[in-house]
């Protein structure tokens, strides 16, 4: 379910488009390769294969999934090292206004199996959209290289945070607002 869903009922238009866009992108590359030696049905079935699971291997969450089986765990130290990497390359990136830590870290109740549960709220606008989940991207392929469980989205609008859960305190791991004045 998780390699065939990806998380899609969780994200916000903008990250949900990006993510159908790459599948469309690379099934249609793959395709127009692979029907140089297979039948076109065939070989835009085997695209589409290969370019969703890429596409979740490099942009989903798959140390956060595989946590929930005890195949994962990390010090604190790794664990915090990886939140303030984040949070620094996150604070360079203009088109993200801010970055709201939930879970086990808001909760203070952190484990070695724990993951980062984040959103990243985008700034208004098309390119800031796309550059917002292009960021997104390269994180969640930094995530799977170094094997840590990452949890995170990009949401269009504050008033998407209103869905989590209310028990939870947001940590707030950058804001435009704060760092810049």
């Amino acid at each position: 379910m998780h390699w065939a869903f990806q998380s899609l009922f969780y994200m916000d238009a903008t990250e949900r488009w990006f993510k159908i866009g790459l599948d469309v992108l690379l099934t249609a590359g793959l395709g127009i390769l692979l029907d140089r030696w297979l039948p076109w049905s065939i070989a835009w079935t085997i695209g589409f294969m290969i370019a969703h699971t890429l596409n979740f291997l490099f942009n989903g969450q798959l140390w956060g999934a595989l946590k929930h089986y005890g195949s994962l765990h990390q010090t604190f130290e790794d664990f915090a090292r990886y939140v303030d990497a984040f949070a620094q390359r996150a604070g360079r990136e203009p088109s993200i206004a801010s970055v709201l830590v939930y879970g086990s870290l808001s909760r203070q109740t952190w484990s070695p199996s724990s993951d980062l549960d984040a959103r990243i709220v985008r700034q208004p606008g098309l390119l800031n959209g796309l550059r917002a989940c292009w960021f997104l991207l390269q994180e969640r392929s930094r995530a799977l290289v170094q094997r840590f469980p990452l949890d995170v989205y990009v949401i269009d609008s504050p008033r998407a945070l209103d869905k989590l859960r209310t028990d939870e305190e947001a940590i707030s791991l950058h804001d435009t607002k704060r760092d810049h004045g």
